[in-house]
């Protein structure tokens, strides 16, 4: 018994002595935060703007809407309302697809006459948008592109979506468990912000509500904004693609070249263009679409590319290029190089190509002066239409856009650095090429 009385008091003893040397290691403990902090540093470095800040359907969006009723025709550049539209539809489902086609163009019987028409400026394949942008996925042909979605929204039924092929040879109708009042309910939000709208036929593909081209009737009241930049720091975006590896750096006239085993980079100090390509990639980029468009959003977002209202302006699956635009309220920024555009480049294993520019707006305001008035649709339609020069055929998309215009600084020397115009512009997309309508001629942007 005395043996048995020892030993527990012995191990007593010693439970009492761990805990004491336990509470005061833990009363002394000082974590070690040199990795915390180097991550935290590293994580800070590899970025040039806010983290995973845009969601899918900010970046793919309308360039615009409009809102048909009966003769009744209005519609609005796509700003945040219009972007957030086919929100609706997410926790919602597709309950029946038909594939419509005609070799001519394709005629949409069951249409009403109460419906919205959403133009985008790209092509873009309708099973990536339903599974990545609206989130309601559905079996639709994966092959697959439209630059139009319709939406039916007569009282009478679920709202049904008709996604149009570029050429109107083919659409997709996806009947939805929708209820329409909710799509009238956002409508009617936006009707202070609609215009009236008039449809503009071109070529015979546009002969129908269905396939018209809609444009602002009577541009009026139109703004000019000016801004302020930022510059986005070269070394960040380095470390961000050359993944701190050591780079050799050369300049030469203005232009400064950075490359490693890797890559190179190509940056002009006078336009603030930034062009990497990467070097252990494949030349021959994959030009699935379906595939592209979202890890090239992903990749962007990462490191918080999008620093300002930039969406997809092309998605071109010959040269398989990817050109998100910049936007203001709504409508494109249009300048004569990528200042104002993000252009990537997929190839079949990773990123080949990105190019972009170096300057973030800070502070826009309104430039003080009145507003102003463009031309009226029918005066552009009609000079378009009688020049020897143009193919009216080949119209595809008239709209108001802003002309990025060089603030002049002493001596008339351009201080893009440090601030721009954004002056309304007609401008038409002209054979699947964007020019700026000035003086009734098409020019280059």
């Amino acid at each position: 018994m005395r043996t048995r009385e020892l030993i527990k008091s012995i191990v007593l003893a010693l439970l009492v002595l761990s805990s004491i040397v336990l509470t005061v290691m833990i009363w002394n403990f000082s974590p070690d935060l040199t990795d915390a902090d180097n991550v935290h540093t590293k994580d800070a470095t590899e970025a040039i703007g806010t983290r995973y800040d845009k969601a899918f359907s900010q970046v793919v969006t309308p360039l615009q809407l409009v809102h048909v009723e009966n003769d009744d025709v209005k519609g609005m550049p796509a700003n945040k309302d219009v972007n957030a539209l086919m929100t609706v539809f997410q926790k919602h489902r597709i309950i029946e697809v038909e594939d419509i086609q005609n070799d001519d163009v394709v005629l949409l019987r069951d249409l009403s006459n109460h419906f919205v028409v959403l133009d985008y400026p790209s092509d873009i394949p309708l099973s990536m948008y339903l599974n990545e942008v609206i989130e309601i996925p559905a079996k639709v042909p994966t092959n697959f592109k439209f630059n139009r979605l319709i939406l039916d929204v007569d009282d009478a039924q679920h709202v049904i979506i008709y996604a149009m092929q570029p050429n109107h040879q083919r659409a997709i109708k996806l009947e939805t468990n929708l209820n329409t009042k909710y799509v009238q309910q956002r409508i009617q939000k936006m009707k202070a912000d609609l215009e009236p709208y008039d449809d503009v036929v071109t070529n015979r593909s546009t002969i129908n509500k269905a396939t018209y081209m809609y444009a602002v009737k009577a541009p009026k009241n139109l703004k000019a904004y000016r801004t302020i930049f930022n510059r986005i720091n070269v070394e960040d975006l380095n470390a961000i693609l050359f993944d701190n590896t050591p780079i050799v750096r050369t300049t030469n006239s203005g232009n400064t070249t950075y490359n490693n085993k890797t890559g190179v980079v190509n940056y002009n100090a006078n336009r603030e263009t930034y062009d990497y390509t990467n070097l252990s990639e494949d030349e021959h980029s994959t030009r699935n679409m379906n595939v592209n468009l979202p890890r090239a959003f992903d990749f962007i977002n990462k490191h918080g590319g999008f620093t300002d209202d930039f969406r997809l302006f092309s998605a071109d699956n010959d040269r398989g290029y990817i050109i998100y635009q910049m936007f203001l309220n709504g409508r494109p920024i249009f300048y004569p190089n990528q200042l104002n555009e993000i252009r990537v480049l997929w190839g079949e294993r990773g990123l080949y190509e990105y190019s972009r520019g170096l300057l973030k707006t800070n502070v826009t305001i309104d430039n003080g002066e009145k507003p102003e008035s463009l031309p009226d649709l029918e005066d552009v339609r009609s000079v378009l239409a009688s020049k020897g020069n143009i193919d009216f055929t080949k119209v595809q998309q008239m709209v108001i856009g802003y002309r990025m215009s060089p603030i002049k600084g002493p001596e008339n020397s351009i201080e893009i650095q440090e601030g721009s115009q954004f002056i309304p512009t007609w401008y038409i997309q002209y054979d699947h090429e964007w020019y700026e309508y000035k003086d009734g001629e098409l020019v280059e942007t």
